[in-house]
């Protein structure tokens, strides 16, 4: 059954495809107990989340804030030469307005709100895969499903799934692009059918 309401995305949330504990084998982080345990913290942390609450804050080690200071560094020397002329723009007006630094990874409740402000979509922590269909459905909402766990820092140019870097690097900018934004929105009103 599809959401009907923006309240009906705690539920659907909670359908996961895949948990911490099933890390494939060519994952980076699959011998690493420590990392297993905090991503498992993290991905409770957002499966616990409801509509309407604060996104809970992350309180993110020194180990992952480096981490994401190597992504960042790197792909914006790729963008230069890679990514659009809106992504481009849209990330530097994040950095302009102090939602994204190099030196410390965004909380979600803080790039949710700039994002309620300039474009109307929100965010919503979600503890790993969902389906095609769920995580398009949150578009319907303008809610873009953002995970808040961080890749393994052996291999910071590969995660086999999505993280916060992938999900607030590579996503959020284009989301602020108006064309992008209506056509995301509509796509997600057509999964709902």
């Amino acid at each position: 059954r599809s959401p009907q309401t923006i309240r009906d995305l705690d539920d659907v949330c909670q359908k996961v495809l895949q948990y911490p504990s099933e890390l494939d084998a060519d994952h980076p982080g699959f011998l690493d107990q420590r990392y297993r345990l905090r991503r498992i913290t993290i991905i409770e942390t957002s499966l616990n989340y409801k509509h309407e609450q604060k996104i809970p804050e992350i309180t993110y080690t020194q180990r992952e804030n480096e981490t994401w200071k190597l992504v960042y560094q790197n792909l914006k020397k790729v963008w230069k030469k890679h990514a659009c002329r809106a992504h481009l723009e849209n990330f530097k007006k994040l950095e302009e307005d102090h939602i994204y630094s190099e030196n410390e990874i965004p909380q979600l409740e803080k790039v949710s709100k700039y994002l309620q402000e300039k474009c109307g979509w929100s965010i919503r922590p979600v503890g790993g895969f969902l389906s095609k269909r769920d995580f398009l459905q949150g578009s319907a909402f303008k809610v873009f499903h953002a995970t808040q766990y961080m890749r393994h820092s052996t291999n910071t140019n590969y995660t086999p799934e999505p993280d916060v870097c992938h999900e607030l690097l590579g996503h959020i900018p284009m989301l602020l692009d108006p064309t992008f934004s209506e056509f995301n929105h509509r796509v997600g009103i057509a999964s709902l059918t």
